[in-house]
């Protein structure tokens, strides 16, 4: 059977998530006209009939779809790679849903710079439920922080985010994910280290954008994630000593620091309270106009966030 004519391969490796599965391919029916020609690669890791059903289901974009006994992510990853048609691929997860430009501005990226490996932008899915904990994690947390980018230099190794990256379809096979990583977590980052060993060109696109439905409401829903990570990440240091710093240590320093911010009375009460802005550190102004709304709350009909002006969750009722 021959594969059909793509520019594009997009390959998804999933297990278990049907249902994200189904609102991630739908999105591909919305993508630009002028998107290249493109195909879905779907790589079950663990044959799931559920899954399955959904890739089977006639869309009008071609998604071939395969499955392999449970070895992970990576191994999904390498062997969505193999069976790819397109001279480029892009790795996208089962819960994110493709902003209608991505792959336009995947296929710009190429072309404008020749061929690298390029991480796109993930943010919060729009259309669902997006919480203070969420928002605190990424775009700008200690899950994704794409504020320390730079579209104009060279992406950082530990920035090579396999949940949205795009690379020539030789380079992945040239430069698999390592097939023997025991975790579902970090192997992208493990990948990363060894293609910046390799020299290989990497960059940041920040047109190229996907929306990530995934809920956490606190620290409880992203614990399992985090003792995965920390797993992981001392896997990594032991096939890596010299990451320990930057694996190990500073992810620690950094996050204790990060989580002081939950501490700030400010922050957190305007979140218990639903604002609708993000939460974050006010500033000296902000504290006085805080004041200020609270002498003024006893006559006030609608209480609202001093940073922003948004009304709160408690003056709607």
């Amino acid at each position: 059977m021959s594969r059909p004519a793509c520019d594009i391969s997009v390959i998804i490796a999933t297990v278990g998530r049907a249902e994200q599965l189904h609102a991630s391919l739908a999105a591909y029916e919305a993508l630009a006209a002028e998107t290249p020609p493109f195909e879905v690669v779907v790589v079950l890791d663990g044959e799931e009939p559920d899954s399955r059903a959904v890739c089977e289901r006639p869309r009008r974009f071609p998604v071939r779809v395969m499955s392999q006994r449970r070895a992970g992510n990576g191994p999904a990853k390498n062997r969505g790679a193999r069976a790819a048609s397109g001279g480029l691929v892009v790795f996208l997860n089962d819960d994110t849903r493709p902003d209608p430009g991505c792959l336009v501005a995947h296929a710009a990226t190429q072309q404008q710079f020749g061929p690298c490996i390029a991480a796109g932008r993930v943010e919060w899915d729009p259309e669902k439920e997006v919480t203070p904990y969420m928002q605190w994690l990424a775009p700008a947390g200690h899950q994704f922080n794409f504020s320390r980018l730079d579209a104009e230099a060279p992406l950082p190794w530990d920035a090579a985010w396999g949940a949205h990256l795009a690379l020539p379809r030789q380079w992945a096979l040239d430069h698999p994910f390592d097939p023997h990583f025991p975790y579902p977590s970090l192997e992208d980052i493990e990948w990363g280290y060894r293609v910046a060993r390799a020299h290989l060109p990497m960059r940041c696109v920040p047109e190229a954008i996907c929306y990530h439905d995934h809920l956490y409401r606190g620290p409880r829903d992203y614990r399992f994630r985090a003792r995965v990570s920390g797993a992981a990440a001392r896997s990594v240091v032991r096939r890596h000593p010299a990451l320990l710093w930057a694996l190990i240590v500073r992810p620690a320093v950094a996050a204790k620091a990060r989580a002081a911010t939950m501490l700030w009375p400010g922050c957190w009460r305007r979140a218990r309270a639903g604002c609708a802005c993000t939460p974050g550190r006010p500033s000296a102004s902000s504290r006085r106009a805080a004041g200020s709304t609270r002498r003024r709350r006893a006559r006030s009909v609608s209480p609202t966030c001093p940073r922003t002006g948004c009304e709160t969750a408690s003056s709607a009722r």
